[in-house]
């Protein structure tokens, strides 16, 4: 079975590769699938899984998309023409969407890397860029200099979210486990063990733990806890159990 150990989360285009049908055969047996299972509906749901992760895992958070657009404003008003191409090429499909809007209302095109590489291109191509990623700016005085003046910095305004302190946790692996289990329900008929746990050497117990663990390795998210998902996601269903019960 092929294997990743890479942080950065698989790509859709990637899916039908790596979650082949002998890795998902592989997975099946891992997780012990039962017999009469069917295996092509299991396959199926496991893409599905693993699309939606690869979706939601590759969508920055608001200090994410402000770190972009940063980024690309200081390289552009550097005039590091290099390094604007490589950003622009990097850019998450959220910062080109916001960037291309702003472009559309100042009619305006988002520059593409290439203009930023060829010398005729590079300097009104590093300018536009610098247009659309900020708006306007103020004056932001620091401290007061020996000769009683303060120092005064000019700040842009970023065409970015503002940045959040206190970010919800990413559920992009939580939901995953849980297609996971939709995939295993809709193929088998019945749902797999909702709770995980780990023997004394810390080695996980229960087939599907095991199974979704590997999952996690293929979807380049192996620094995930796959026991600590199950166990979470159980408790979440518990919780809104009880709240419905009690209403």
């Amino acid at each position: 079975m092929a294997s990743t150990k890479s942080r950065e989360p698989i790509s859709a285009a990637d899916i039908p590769r790596i979650f082949d049908d002998a890795c998902v055969d592989t997975l099946a047996a891992i997780g012990r699938l039962p017999e009469g299972a069917d295996r092509k509906c299991f396959a199926q749901g496991v893409r599905e899984a693993a699309r939606i992760y690869a979706q939601e895992a590759r969508t920055p958070t608001v200090n994410e998309l402000r770190a972009e657009i940063a980024a690309l404003h200081a390289a552009a008003e550097r005039k590091r023409y290099g390094q604007v191409a490589d950003l622009l090429e990097k850019l998450s499909s959220k910062a080109s969407e916001l960037l291309s809007k702003r472009a559309t209302r100042l009619s305006l095109e988002l520059p593409t890397s290439d203009d930023l590489r060829g010398p005729l291109r590079q300097q009104n191509a590093s300018k536009a860029v610098l247009r659309l990623c900020q708006y306007g700016g103020y004056v932001d005085e620091g401290r007061r200099r020996p000769s009683g003046k303060r120092s005064r910095t000019w700040r842009p305004y970023l065409v970015a979210p503002e940045p959040c302190r206190h970010l919800p946790k990413r559920d992009a692996e939580l939901n995953f486990i849980m297609w996971l289990q939709v995939a295993w329900l809709e193929a088998s008929g019945a749902l797999p063990n909702l709770a995980a746990n780990r023997t004394s050497n810390r080695e996980i117990r229960g087939p599907f733990a095991r199974m979704a663990a590997e999952c996690l390795q293929l979807l380049g998210a192996g620094h995930a806890d796959a026991v600590g998902l199950i166990n979470e996601l159980n408790k979440r269903r518990k919780m809104k159990s009880l709240v419905r019960h009690q209403i």
